[in-house]
């Protein structure tokens, strides 16, 4: 529900798992992640995602650990915006992963500033 609460996030209530697969699409575009990914050049968008740069961005500004969608198979990946995010911590570090997750999302200022000093660019 608090992924949910997140403007820009869906994710699927997990059915016993220990991790979610939150889509980000909705951030990936308000926070101008796939215009970004789109300015790359073609050798480097083929080594990256738009979920890839929200993941580095969130860990990198923010401190928040989450794997991207490439990060747990490429095949069918293409144009979804998917995270991993491992719930199988105390309700503390959820709680205060969301609210990371959160600001993380709302902080467009800060992921030009990030995606600006990015090397390989």
């Amino acid at each position: 529900d608090a992924l949910n609460a997140i403007d820009g996030i869906t994710c699927a209530k997990p059915g016993g798992a220990f991790y979610v697969f939150p889509n980000i699409a909705g951030v990936c575009e308000k926070l101008g992640i796939l215009r970004a990914y789109e300015s790359l050049p073609e050798t480097r968008r083929k080594s990256t995602s738009p979920s890839t740069l929200f993941q580095l961005f969130a860990l990198y500004r923010h401190g928040v650990a989450t794997l991207d969608r490439r990060s747990f198979g490429v095949v069918g990946s293409e144009g979804k915006h998917f995270l991993r995010i491992s719930i199988a911590a105390s309700m503390d570090t959820l709680k205060e992963g969301i609210k990371r997750l959160r600001a993380a999302s709302r902080d467009s200022e800060g992921f030009a500033d990030f995606f600006s000093h990015m090397p390989e660019r």
